[in-house]
């Protein structure tokens, strides 16, 4: 069922959780995808299970993505599923646009069929899922998780707990929880331990992390898991620049700007943690490719996945040869992503990743993407 905003949230009215899933393809067919797909998946509606009063938002990138999951909505007759479809769209490229020229002069191929979108396609589907719920009356929470968001048993009642501790103006906080890694072992899925350790070595050049967010001193909303009161999604929806890559850093600075009560906290793998489908080091150098990207628009900014290690993470590689060779591995990768943005901005002025079946253009300085997704339709020029 293909619903608008206003028809979904007619069905939501009641609910105190709805979790919204974003789906940009349909259920992975590949076996190994599919493990860790649906174990995450499963993970997630069996924690939301527990409440009587939970929903799950499926918004889709088409009606083949949502034939796709019906398995999961038979598997879980207690929660209520709505589903929708919604991609962004497109925009009309005038002579005076100054991102018209892209394909032509960075060179792509077939530079004619590509056409510029007015947002990426996840805050297309943020941007649902926020209308849905300001319209919800009730009290409650709009979740929004990564596919690979893992969630422990009680997870949703201790996020629960730290938003009424930390409600500021009259209303809970929004609150994410963060995983003590980024990427983690699944049941019955052959994913080299290798893999696993040299991604997180390339998130944990912070020794003082879980301090900066205990202290409130850094981002406090987080794309991979996030949840906020329905009361402040319209803040969100009115306030938030979708041409911003970075969603969740978007969104907690629209909450901090509102004066709403926004915080994290690090968790146990218990409680929560993520499971990425990569499995080797292509998908390990994707990830380090678009996460370096995310900094390539703030003038002097240095990724987090470049600064230099601290006095603990120094200690750490001196005493431990395992995480020394997953750094090792990250470190050269990273080194070699650079090298190739690097050129490609020497070159052209911007750089880009592919994403899905979009390609998201950056430029030093420019704060806003440029999306762009290749159409063979299109009429060559």
């Amino acid at each position: 069922m293909n619903l608008s905003a206003s028809e979904a949230a007619d069905q939501l009215q009641g609910r105190r959780f709805l979790n919204a899933e974003f789906m940009y393809r349909p259920r992975p067919q590949e076996a190994r995808a599919r493990r860790v797909f649906d174990f995450a998946m499963n993970s997630r509606l069996s924690e939301l299970s527990r409440y009587d009063d939970a929903a799950v938002l499926l918004i889709c990138d088409s009606p083949a993505t949502i034939d796709s999951l019906r398995d999961f909505v038979t598997a879980y007759p207690r929660l209520a599923f709505v589903s929708s479809i919604t991609n962004p769209v497109p925009v009309s490229l005038a002579v005076s646009d100054t991102y018209a020229a892209t394909p032509v002069l960075a060179e792509w191929q077939n530079p004619s069929c590509w056409r510029r979108y007015q947002m990426t396609d996840r805050w297309a589907r943020i941007r649902f899922a926020l209308e849905v719920a300001r319209q919800l009356s009730n009290s409650g929470s709009l979740i929004m998780p990564a596919h690979d968001a893992v969630w422990g048993s009680g997870l949703l009642a201790w996020m629960i707990h730290l938003s009424e501790r930390h409600a500021k103006n009259g209303l809970p906080a929004a609150v994410s929880p963060y995983p003590r890694d980024q990427h983690s072992a699944v049941p019955g899925v052959d994913i080299p331990q290798e893999i696993i350790d040299a991604l997180n070595s390339a998130f944990s050049r912070d020794s003082w992390l879980s301090w900066r967010l205990c202290s409130g001193r850094y981002q406090a909303f987080w794309g991979k898991m996030g949840m906020i009161p329905f009361a402040c999604c319209g803040d969100v929806f009115d306030h938030a620049e979708t041409m911003i890559w970075e969603d969740d850093l978007e969104i907690d600075r629209v909450l901090r700007e509102r004066d709403w009560g926004v915080v994290t906290r690090m968790t146990t793998p218990a409680l929560y943690r993520q499971a990425l489908p990569v499995y080797d080091l292509a998908g390990l150098r994707s990830v380090i490719e678009r996460t370096l990207h995310y900094s390539l628009n703030i003038p002097g900014e240095t990724s987090l996945l470049t600064r230099p290690l601290d006095r603990i993470g120094r200690l750490h590689r001196k005493i431990s040869p395992r995480f020394a060779r997953a750094l090792n591995l990250s470190e050269a990768i990273t080194a070699a992503c650079r090298a190739e943005t690097t050129e490609r901005l020497n070159r052209y002025k911007v750089s880009w990743v592919d994403w899905g079946a979009y390609r998201y253009v950056v430029r030093v300085g420019d704060p806003l993407v440029q999306v762009w997704k290749y159409d063979e339709g299109m009429v060559q020029l």
